[in-house]
C-alpha cells in the first residue's frame, strides 16, 4: 500500500512540472551578466562589465549604478552583516557601498589607507572601524558610522597593528595590539589611556627610539592573522583578561621519528580602569587556546590539548590556581572543545586521537566526578539538559547521562546525528537510523513515546539531512527526497524529485538556503542590544518561538526609530522578517525533465509540487534565488535577465 501511494506522488510530481510559470518581469543589460546574487536584505545586485547594478526587485529597473566596479568577481562583494552596506575589497582599495542606493560611504583611499589590514563591525557603537596602512607607511585606524557611513574619527597617534577591537560599552571600545592595549571613546576616538600588555612590551617602551625600531620592525614581520587570542571581560567590569596561544618548538619521537608540534597558552589580567597589569606574572598553561569563563569572581581556564587537558581555576586578583596539587590544575582526557553548563557544574566534552569523551566538572569542588570517561562515538553536535540528566546527540548516537553517577539512561544507543533532532515543547523528535523512521522522545520521562511505523526509503543513494517539526507532522528531507510522518508515527507521504548531475546547478540554491537559514533561525539581525538579545534567546528553538517573535519587534520598532539608510535597512528587514512565515511552508528543489532542469516549488505538509520554473539545459546556469520572498532571477541569452514569483 504504502509502495503504490509513494508511484502515486511520483506520477503527480511528474504531471505538475509541466505547469511552468510565466515570468513577471524581464530587463537587459548592455553587456552581458557575469554574476547576480540576492542580499539577505533582499537587495538585488547584478554586476556586468559595466559596473556593479542595484535592481528593484518589484519591476526590474535599475535604482543605481556603479561603473568603478567592472571587474569585480563576485567573491570581492560580500554584504556587511546586520547592515545596510556591502563591503566591495579590490586591489584599488576597501569600499563600502550603500546597497540601496549603491553610493560610496567609504572608500579607504579617500580616508588616507593605502593598505588595509583589518575591519571591524562593532554593533554597539554602531560603527565599523578600519585599520591599515597610510602613504607615510604609518598605521592608522578610521572609524565610520555604520547608519550613514561618515567618518567619526581618525586616530590621531600611532596605535600600533591592531589585533582585535572589543567593545567595552555603546561608548567605548578596547583596542588589542601587538605591545599594548588601548581603551578609546567610541565616539570621538579619544584615548582614554594606553598601557603596555606585556612587561616586555614595557621594557622595550622605555628603549626609547631603539624601541620604537624594534616595534617597527615585529610589526611589519608578524602576520596578525595568525594571532589567536581568548578575551574575557568579568561581570563587574573591573578586569578583563587576554589569552594569546604560542606554537613550541617541534619535538620529535623517539618511536616514528615524526614531528610533534606542541602549543601552550598563556593569561594575562588587567585593569579595565587603568590598563595596568594585575598579576605579577602570567598564567601560562600546555595546550591550545579553548575555552574560559568565570565562575564567581574566578576565571576558569579550558584549554584544547592534544593528549590531556588540565582545567584550573584562576584567582583573579592573584593569578594563582586554585584546584589541584599545588594549584596546578586537574587533568582531563583530551581536549575540551564543547561544555554544556549547569546549576552545580558543567558537563565537558572533549576529544583525544579522534575519539570523543564525556565528563562532569563539579565547579564547587573542582573535580571531575565520573569515575570513568564515557566514550562516545563521533562528534557530539547537540545537548540539551532535561529531569534525567543532559542530552547529547553526535554524528551517529544519542542517549541521556546522569550528571551525578555518569550512568546513562538507555541501554543501549539511539542511532541518530545531532542534525537530525528536534524539540518541540516536552517532546524530541529524531530520526533513527537504525529503523529508517522517526523516535519521539518525552523529555519530561525520558521514555520513547512513539517509533514511525514504516521505513523510509530515499531514492538515489542519499541519507536524511534535516528533520523539521510543523503542525501537521514531522518531515525527513534530503536534496531530492522528502517524507512526513504524522504524530502517531504514520507515513503521511513521501516524495522523490530526480536530480540534475551536475553540480552547477546546486550552487545558487544553496545560496539561497544559507540566507534563508539565517532569518529562520533569527541570527541575523541588525544592530541593535534588543535584536541581539532576541537572536541569543532563540538557540535552538523553534522558529515559532517568542524569541522569534521578539527578532520581528525589535525589527518593526528600529525601523521606526533609525533615519537614512539604517531606516531602509530596518524596513526591510521586518518586511522579509514577515514573510518568512509564508516561505516556512515551502521547499525548493532542483529536479531533472525531459525538458531540461526545473526548479521547483514543494508544499511542504503534502509534498506536492505546486509550480516550476524551467532553466533550460545549461551546464553552468546563471540564476538567483530570494527564497524568503519567493523569487528566482534568471540569466537567458547572457545579457538578459527574467525574474519570476513563485
Amino acid at each position: 500500500m504504502i509502495h503504490k501511494t509513494a508511484m502515486f506522488i511520483l506520477l503527480f510530481v511528474t504531471m505538475s512540472l509541466n505547469a511552468q510559470l510565466k515570468e513577471t518581469w524581464s530587463s537587459s543589460f548592455e553587456k552581458e551578466v557575469n554574476w547576480q546574487t540576492v542580499t539577505s536584505l533582499g537587495n538585488y545586485i547584478v554586476q556586468t562589465d559595466s559596473g556593479l547594478f542595484g535592481i528593484e526587485n518589484n519591476t526590474g529597473e535599475v535604482i543605481w549604478h556603479d561603473s568603478k566596479f567592472t571587474g569585480l568577481s563576485e567573491t570581492e562583494f560580500t554584504e556587511l552583516n546586520n547592515s545596510p552596506f556591502a563591503k566591495i575589497q579590490t586591489t584599488h582599495g576597501l569600499f563600502f557601498i550603500n546597497m540601496f542606493d549603491g553610493s560610496t560611504v567609504f572608500n579607504s583611499f579617500d580616508n588616507g589607507i593605502k593598505k588595509v589590514k583589518d575591519h571591524f563591525v562593532l554593533y554597539r557603537s554602531n560603527s565599523i572601524v578600519v585599520s591599515g596602512i597610510s602613504e607615510g607607511k604609518e598605521n592608522i585606524a578610521v572609524s565610520v558610522d555604520i547608519e550613514t557611513g561618515q567618518v567619526l574619527w581618525k586616530s590621531k597617534e600611532d596605535f600600533g597593528k591592531i589585533v582585535d577591537i572589543v567593545e567595552l560599552s555603546d561608548q567605548e571600545l578596547l583596542g588589542v595590539t601587538l605591545f599594548k592595549n588601548i581603551r578609546i571613546n567610541s565616539l570621538s576616538g579619544e584615548v582614554v589611556w594606553s598601557a603596555a600588555n606585556t612587561k616586555e612590551s614595557q621594557q622595550i617602551g622605555a628603549m626609547g627610539g631603539m624601541g620604537n625600531l624594534l616595534q617597527k620592525f615585529a610589526e611589519t614581520t608578524i602576520d596578525t592573522e595568525d594571532i589567536k587570542l581568548d578575551f574575557a571581560i568579568h561581570p563587574s567590569l573591573e578586569y578583563f583578561v587576554i589569552g594569546t596561544e604560542q606554537e613550541n618548538d617541534a619535538t620529535i619521537t623517539s618511536s616514528s621519528q615524526n614531528q610533534i608540534v606542541t602549543y601552550s597558552s598563556t593569561y594575562r589580567a588587567y585593569s579595565v580602569e587603568s590598563g595596568d597589569l594585575i598579576w605579577k606574572k602570567p598564567v601560562t598553561v600546555k595546550g591550545q587556546l579553548g575555552h574560559s569563563t568565570w565562575i564567581a569572581d574566578n576565571l576558569l581556564i579550558m584549554p584544547f590539548g592534544r593528549n590531556n587537558s588540565k582545567v584550573n581555576l584562576i584567582d583573579i586578583k592573584t593569578g594563582q590556581g586554585l584546584w589541584g596539587k599545588k594549584g596546578r590544575g586537574i587533568s582531563i582526557k583530551g581536549g575540551i572543545y564543547s561544555y554544556t553548563p549547569t546549576e552545580k557544574g558543567m558537563l565537558v566534552i572533549t576529544t583525544r586521537n579522534d575519539k570523543n569523551f564525556l565528563n562532569y566538572l563539579d565547579t564547587q569542588s573542582g573535580t571531575f566526578t565520573f569515575d570513568k570517561t564515557i566514550k562516545v562515538k563521533g562528534y557530539v553536535g547537540y545537548t540539551l539538559t532535561t529531569d534525567n540528566g543532559i542530552l547529547y546527540a553526535t554524528e551517529e548516537e544519542m542517549n541521556i547521562v546522569n550528571t551525578s553517577t555518569g550512568d546513562l539512561l538507555w541501554e543501549k544507543d539511539i542511532k541518530t546525528s545531532y542534525n537530525l533532532v528536534e524539540q518541540n515543547n516536552d517532546q524530541l523528535y529524531l530520526f533513527n537510523y537504525k529503523t529508517s523512521s522517526i523516535n519521539a522522545i518525552d523529555l519530561n520521562s525520558g521514555q520513547i513515546s512513539m517509533s514511525g511505523q514504516t521505513e523510509i526509503d530515499f531514492k538515489e543513494g542519499e541519507g536524511p539531512k534535516q528533520i523539521e517539526v510543523r503542525s501537521s507532522g514531522i518531515i525527513i528531507s534530503s536534496d531530492q527526497n522528502f517524507a512526513m510522518y504524522d504524530f502517531d508515527g504514520k507515513l503521511s507521504y513521501q516524495s522523490y524529485y530526480k536530480s540534475p548531475k551536475e553540480e552547477g546547478w546546486k550552487r545558487a540554491l544553496l545560496y539561497a538556503g544559507t540566507i534563508y537559514s539565517g532569518y529562520v533561525s533569527a541570527v541575523s539581525g541588525l544592530a541593535s542590544g534588543a535584536l541581539s538579545q532576541a537572536s541569543n534567546q532563540a538557540g535552538n528553538q523553534s522558529a515559532e518561538g517568542q524569541a522569534y517573535a521578539e527578532v520581528g519587534m525589535a525589527y518593526n520598532e528600529m525601523s521606526k526609530a533609525a533615519g537614512g539608510a539604517a531606516s531602509m535597512a530596518f524596513s526591510a528587514a521586518n518586511k522579509r522578517f514577515k514573510a518568512t512565515k509564508e516561505s516556512r511552508d515551502y521547499i525548493m528543489v532542483l529536479t531533472k525533465t525531459d525538458e531540461g532542469i526545473a526548479l521547483v516549488k514543494i508544499n511542504k505538509d503534502t509534498g506536492e509540487s505546486e509550480n516550476s520554473i524551467s532553466l533550460g539545459k545549461n551546464r553552468k546556469p546563471n540564476y538567483a534565488i530570494d527564497l524568503i520572498e519567493g523569487i528566482v532571477y534568471l540569466e537567458i541569452d547572457k545579457n538578459f535577465i527574467k525574474q519570476y514569483l513563485l
